[in-house]
């Protein structure tokens, strides 16, 4: 027996305290993910310039974690920067370039980026924020996107999420001839990380040699 439209409804408006308290905790880490992710990584920066060892040598090519720390933290920006001058933000669902590999190129970039230079700071203890509270931020976000982006792109969405992972990339051939716009990357402001990756590179090296 189907109940009727009005009873739906009314079950459908009623959201437990629970539910409620959940919803407003994920809106805020959703709104305010990006000055939380400054400020946990200000505080790991903070205790290990008090407490920690020091970072790796980025000019030593014999030590292995300043090499590995290094290409994680360039593959990352690359991945961003192919990304953002692709996307098509809210105009289109942009499934060509990275993201006929994966659906969230760009939160894969942040993290290549925060792993790699968790490991160059070489403390261990740092893996545990980027796995912890940063790693709840973004998959609240990540799952609210999809959850527009499939209410947005109706048609669309069901086929794209069956052929495409969402962060672990199938081996598929890839097909480069989508157009990278600077203009596109200019529009998502991707500079602005690319200035703060080179800034926090120098940075590392300087406190390396202190």
């Amino acid at each position: 027996m189907q109940s009727s439209p009005t009873a739906s409804h009314a079950l459908g408006a009623y959201e437990s305290p629970t539910s409620k308290l959940l919803h407003t905790v994920a809106k805020f880490l959703i709104r305010r993910r990006i000055l939380l992710s400054a400020i946990l990584f200000g505080l790991i920066i903070a205790q290990d310039v008090a407490y920690g060892p020091k970072p790796h040598n980025l000019l030593n090519v014999r030590d292995p974690w300043s090499v590995i720390g290094l290409v994680m933290v360039l593959l990352g920006t690359a991945m961003r920067s192919w990304a953002a001058g692709i996307l098509h933000k809210n105009a289109q669902l942009t499934t060509v370039g990275p993201y006929q590999l994966i659906r969230n190129p760009l939160y894969l970039g942040s993290f290549l980026m925060m792993f790699g230079f968790c490991t160059l700071l070489g403390d261990p203890k740092n893996f545990l924020i980027i796995l912890g509270p940063v790693l709840l931020i973004y998959i609240v976000k990540v799952r609210q996107e999809e959850r527009l982006l499939a209410s947005r792109f109706p048609e669309q969405w069901p086929g794209y999420v069956a052929t495409t992972p969402r962060f672990v990339p199938r081996p598929r051939r890839l097909d480069l001839s989508a157009e990278w716009r600077v203009r596109q990357w200019v529009h998502h402001r991707e500079y602005q990380a690319l200035l703060a990756t080179l800034a926090a590179l120098v940075a590392i090296q300087v406190w390396h040699t202190m």
